[in-house]
Parts: C-alpha cells; structure tokens; sequence
C-alpha cells in the first residue's frame, strides 16, 4: 500500500497545529508532502516571528490552525485568525508575521504548482 502523506500515522485522529513546536521569535516547520507538483507544511510562527517576503511558483492556500496573524501579498496586507484561510497567487510575492500580542500564529501551507 503505498503512503503519499509523510510523516503521519494513518486512522488516528490528530491536531494538526500540535504538530509543530512553538517557540517566540522562530520559526519552525513541519513536512507532510515534498513533491514537484506540491508541498504541504504546518508552519508555527512563535512572537514576534516572521516570513520574510518571497515568491512561489505555484499557487498557495494558508489556513490559520491557531492565533492570529497577518499576511501581505503584492503589499496589501491582511489580518488572518484561526479558521480562516487566504489564497496566494503563484509569483505574487508575500510574507507573513505573528500579530501583536499573539505568541504563535501556526497555518497550513498548501502550495499546487504545475507538473
């Protein structure tokens, strides 16, 4: 039976963002899929933590799991809680940060890119 999803157990119920530690002013990740055509990443962004601007070739779905924080895309920024997601253009470059007096911001990073 072949697995496609690292780094997980199969039939037992989980919480994705206590996959990823937490730790103020880091930033720590943690891999469920590393292939050509997609990543997907548990990202824990500690206080005062940050994603410094950058681009992707594919296009992105950040779903916060846990706090708040904000996201900024072609410089607009936008204020993302848990629950709620965003998606990113492919090439559009972006960041994101902790919101203040927040000590973690964890999302759920899906990024499709062409095969």
């Amino acid at each position: 039976m072949n697995k496609y999803i690292d780094n997980l157990e199969t039939k037992k119920v989980i919480s994705l963002k206590d996959l990823v530690l937490n730790k103020e002013n880091s930033l720590n990740a943690f891999s469920l899929v590393e292939r050509n055509s997609l990543m997907i990443k548990i990202l824990s962004l500690g206080k005062n933590a940050e994603v410094p601007t950058h681009s992707g070739t594919g296009d992105v779905l950040v779903n916060a799991i846990e706090g708040e924080g904000y996201i900024t895309i072609d410089n607009e920024t936008f204020e993302l809680k848990s629950g709620e997601s965003i998606l990113i253009p492919a090439n559009a470059p972006h960041s994101l940060k902790t919101k203040e007096n927040e000590n973690v911001f964890k999302v759920l990073v899906i990024q499709v890119r062409a095969e």
